[in-house]
């Protein structure tokens, strides 16, 4: 059983996936590194006293992958080994143990049955799709043989091959930065833009799976969650919230590392498909005091790190995890009213026919996310258009996107039909109505694929209605969607839990509401000093040549004429260059982005983002 605890306050050493899979990376350095390379190579003076590197690759090699289906998983080896072979081709079977323990009885190890190893991905999930209960199967990649390449380290006219990888090692580790230059940010939504991100800690280079570079930050657990909490919202959010965020995403790390990205050299990725983590570019006073205030807390369950779901809004009611994902119900992740005992969506709950659902999106019941009202406070204006929401797909262009997800011409889209839906409303599983047949979305990843197949910015949620505008012949023109939430809905509903902190709640109150069933349980052994603390909390981070989307979270960010204005338009795809000219032709005049910095700037300022363009 392998021990990852807290032999020290900071917390162990976690590895976290920043840019993955490029053909080039730029890192930039504050402060004094040391460079260590896996050729053992550190070239000359140039190289050491360097503060910009460049790298591209040379003779890579991708790895070499396996793929297995995993029929159950369970904290419990003997449960997860009375799991029954459905189909001869999968055997034999094999348990794998995966996660960590972090203190006596405490732990996120789970036992994987698994089929034998595939060799393409190709090959297990045709075998799957065969399969009886196939939804309930999951796909896992493994690394059987690791990448091999040359990673070309340019600074200047210096070329150094560095082997398979390359470190950057602080030698102040409070205050030296390394920069990583283009991290992309909201990978497949709407706000997905380009950004320079600073990190504490340790950034690798380093040929990966695909053979192309990934970059890597790799620093104490603690020193990660100093990010989170205002990557995920905002530090000017009420404290009780931002602590109740910390705890969530400390759970979502230990719970989840080793199993998400188990093929991969990281524990967790960056963007939405982990937590999001821009670095101490995101670090304020406030956000490493909550941290601090909630050291080491984490919630568990029967003696295991609860995996800590949360999402932007829920739209009313709070999904169980079973309705989102294709696994056994866990006892903290369950369906419930966001709000208080007596509110009127109770007599929605649970929405789970077509009639509660149309009702309940129909309505604006008083539950904690809605903030629609006046009693908001202006950091969650944003989010208002979020809680009810309406979306117009034509039908052509739906029938192209369908066509293309699916993998088969649909024909003539004749109707989308809900087949089961959640508590919350959210549909499960989506079948598409063609005049070349039938198809139904949602047997592999719920309402994941059903809000990636309907959107090319992924719909905000699956918990919507369908109603058509049709022709004079009664064919379809266009299918609407009116729907309610962002996001999937189980666990914290973040907006509800910052209107609950708003109005008085404490975080204790706020993970209760969100986990019930899950007690609030100290890791850390030991505490540091009242004035180690304050050293900590009070450090300034340098906002030097930063943008304000840099240091502070806007899901408008990607339309942003100011954005647009600064970003190199030659060095990104020819996608965001479209996007800024239908940007500059909508304008229909020349844009002012002396008057957009002023605005952006006052919003900061005052802790509101600007409203989000769909």
């Amino acid at each position: 059983m392998e021990k990852l605890g807290y032999s020290e306050w900071v917390g162990p050493s976690v590895r976290i996936g920043i840019l993955q899979h490029q053909r080039q990376i730029r890192v930039s350095l504050r402060g004094r590194y040391r460079i260590v390379t896996s050729s053992g190579a550190r070239g000359d003076e140039r190289l050491l006293n360097a503060t910009d590197f460049r790298f591209t690759l040379a003779e890579a090699r991708p790895a070499v992958l396996a793929y297995r289906l995993v029929l159950a998983k369970s904290p419990r080896r003997e449960v997860a080994e009375a799991a029954l072979s459905p189909h001869p081709a999968l055997d034999p079977l094999e348990t794998l143990q995966l996660g960590f323990e972090f203190a006596p009885g405490i732990s996120s190890i789970e036992y994987w049955r698994c089929s034998r190893r595939y060799a393409t991905e190709e090959e297990a999930t045709t075998l799957q799709a065969r399969l009886p209960k196939r939804e309930r199967i999951s796909l896992m990649t493994e690394c059987v043989t690791p990448p091999t390449g040359q990673v070309i380290v340019q600074v200047g006219d210096l070329t150094l091959r560095a082997g398979e990888w390359v470190r950057f090692e602080p030698c102040d580790p409070e205050n030296d930065r390394a920069v990583i230059h283009d991290v992309i940010v909201g990978v497949s939504f709407h706000w997905k833009h380009y950004e320079r991100q600073r990190f504490r800690g340790v950034v690798e280079v380093r040929v990966d799976n695909k053979g192309l570079l990934t970059a890597i930050n790799e620093l104490p657990a603690e020193a990660y969650l100093f990010s989170v909490n205002s990557s995920e919202m905002m530090s000017v959010m009420p404290e009780e919230l931002l602590k109740a965020q910390t705890v969530a995403a400390r759970n979502t790390l230990f719970a989840t590392m080793g199993k998400h990205h188990y093929a991969d050299a990281f524990h967790l990725c960056a963007d939405d498909h982990c937590q999001c983590y821009r670095g101490s570019s995101r670090e304020t006073v406030d956000s490493r005091r909550v941290t601090l205030a909630t050291l080491g807390e984490v919630l568990v369950h029967e003696g295991q790190i609860c995996d800590c779901r949360y999402s932007k809004m829920c739209g009313g009611i709070v999904e169980s995890f079973d309705s989102v994902w294709n696994e056994d119900p866990r006892g903290y992740l369950v369906a419930k009213p966001d709000a208080p005992s007596g509110s009127d969506v109770e007599q929605f709950f649970p929405a789970n026919t077509e009639e509660r659902a149309a009702a309940l999106i129909a309505a604006k019941p008083d539950v904690w996310c809605n903030t629609t009202g006046d009693d908001v406070p202006p950091y969650l204006r944003y989010s208002a258009p979020y809680f009810r929401w309406e979306v117009r797909l034509e039908r052509k262009e739906l029938e192209q996107r369908l066509s293309k997800y699916l993998g088969e011409n649909i024909g003539q889209l004749e109707a989308l039909e809900p087949i089961s839906r959640g508590a919350s409303g959210r549909i499960e599983y989506l079948r598409v109505v063609g005049t070349r047949g039938s198809w139904v979305l949602g047997t592999v990843a719920k309402q994941y694929s059903i809000r990636e197949a309907l959107s090319p910015s992924f719909l905000y949620s699956s918990a919507f209605v369908v109603d058509y505008e049709r022709n004079a012949d009664g064919s379809i023109a266009a299918v609407i969607l009116r729907g309610a939430g962002w996001g999937h809905g189980a666990g914290m509903c973040q907006v509800g839990a910052t209107m609950m902190a708003y109005r008085g709640k404490n975080y204790r109150e706020i993970l209760e509401h969100y986990y019930p069933n899950a007690a609030l349980t100290p890791l850390a052994a030991s505490q540091p000093s009242a004035n180690e603390l304050q050293k900590v909390i009070n450090r300034e981070e340098s906002r030097v040549g930063e943008r304000c989307f840099e240091f502070y979270n806007c899901y408008a960010v990607a339309t942003c004429p100011v954005y647009l204005q600064q970003i190199d338009l030659e060095a990104q795809p020819a996608s965001t260059v479209k996007q800024w000219k239908f940007v500059q032709t909508q304008a229909g005049v020349p844009l002012d982005l002396e008057q957009a910095k002023v605005a952006c700037e006052f919003l900061s300022f005052h802790g509101v983002e600007a409203e989000p363009k769909e």
